[in-house]
């Protein structure tokens, strides 16, 4: 097939988003299927990475470095792109992009089918006055027309899938996040329980602070706990004053960003802590740790109940509190679970999700066949 990404945002930028359109991708290249990603960014262009086709063109007014838009008469330039280059199906993601928006009513106009995945699992969460009811008139009215009108819409967890059938009054399907298989390491991974591991953006509501009262707590009850926080943002230098003045320089670091592999060679071994309040998608830290034989001990978030009835050591809090978190935390450590069968991580790469992919395309492309048939055989003849 000829499949075309029509999206807001691609690598070299860095986002769970991202990662997930560009695994995808490559995934679906190294099928043998013929892909192409047409994005925006402040460095247009276009370059061949590992069997994709990535165009670029110019972004404009951007907001809050999170939603940008495209060039005037985009839509029309994509339509034609779309037809002139015979793609067959077009993969929008989130509803709330205005690529997405754009990427659907471009598809119709070239009269190529649309599969939709929505990536979060309810409303914007912001304390902000004028960003949360901002992003709400976003999502009814943009956001709810792309749900209506593509051909299929999916959600990475049960949580998002659900979100997107009440937004959007249409049925979804789960398509899991996933992640690259692990590589073998050259010795055995050492159990490291009592080193916590935060991963993620430094904003309001993904918790880092929580993460790092919870340290402090923990040690000052006794527990022998280090900790690590992996992730830039606008809240690091905060995160950084926190540690020190909690006293714990020595004890948690705050490296800010590193890469997609040093991240899983820190959660080797070690207990991802998981406090977002926000409203995730699937976060694949959550198999990032347990493909690199760690624990997890998380708030309520999407996916994390089903990796637990997997048999995965996925250990859920009673409440979304700080309390709670330290409380569960303090029971982790004085009777930490079972390590998981690593081989239940295989069903959770990109590998077995482009395949998936690949499936729903393909019977999308059969059903609309088929209808272009039935029309035909309905129509009154000369």
């Amino acid at each position: 097939m000829r499949i075309a990404f029509i999206v807001n945002s691609y690598p070299p930028r860095l986002g769970g988003l991202e990662s997930h359109i560009y695994h995808l991708s490559v995934s679906l290249a190294q099928l043998g299927h013929e892909v192409f990603v047409l994005t925006i960014s402040d460095k247009p262009g276009h370059r061949q990475e590992e069997g994709v086709d990535i165009r670029t063109d110019r972004r404009h007014f951007p907001v809050a470095d999170i939603i940008s838009f495209p060039a005037l008469g985009a839509t029309r330039a994509i339509a034609r792109f779309l037809r002139e280059h015979h793609i067959d199906v077009v993969s929008v993601h989130t509803r709330f992009f205005p690529m997405s928006f754009v990427g659907v009513r471009a598809a119709h106009q070239a009269g190529i089918p649309v599969i939709h995945t929505e990536h979060g699992s309810g409303f914007v969460a912001s304390s902000s006055p004028i960003i949360a009811p901002a992003s709400r008139a976003v999502d009814v009215t943009m956001g709810r027309y792309v749900l209506r009108h593509a051909d299929r819409v999916l959600g990475v967890s049960e949580q998002a899938a659900a979100f997107a059938s009440r937004l959007g009054g249409v049925h979804a399907d789960v398509f899991y996040n996933a992640i690259t298989p692990p590589q073998p390491h050259a010795e055995p991974i050492e159990d490291r329980h009592r080193h916590l591991v935060f991963v993620g953006r430094m904003v309001p509501g993904k918790g880092w602070d929580t993460f790092i009262e919870a340290v402090a707590q923990l040690r000052a009850q006794g527990q022998e706990v280090t900790g690590e926080l992996l992730g830039a943002g606008a809240d690091l230098d905060a995160a950084r004053e926190m540690i020190a003045a909690k006293g714990l320089d020595g004890t948690v670091s705050a490296p800010g960003r590193v890469s997609a592999e040093e991240v899983r060679a820190r959660l080797a071994g070690a207990t991802l802590v998981n406090p977002t309040v926000l409203s995730e998608g699937f976060q694949t830290t959550l198999l990032e740790a347990l493909a690199e034989r760690g624990r997890v001990v998380t708030f309520t978030v999407p996916g994390a109940q089903v990796l637990a009835d997997q048999g995965n050591p996925v250990v859920i809090t009673a409440e979304r509190t700080l309390e709670s978190l330290v409380s569960t935390l303090r029971d982790f450590l004085n009777n930490p679970p079972a390590l998981g069968d690593p081989s239940l991580i295989d069903a959770w790469t990109w590998p077995v999700r482009a395949r998936e992919y690949t499936r729903i395309a393909s019977t999308l492309l059969s059903e609309k066949k088929a209808a272009r048939n039935a029309d035909g055989d309905a129509s009154p003849r000369g």
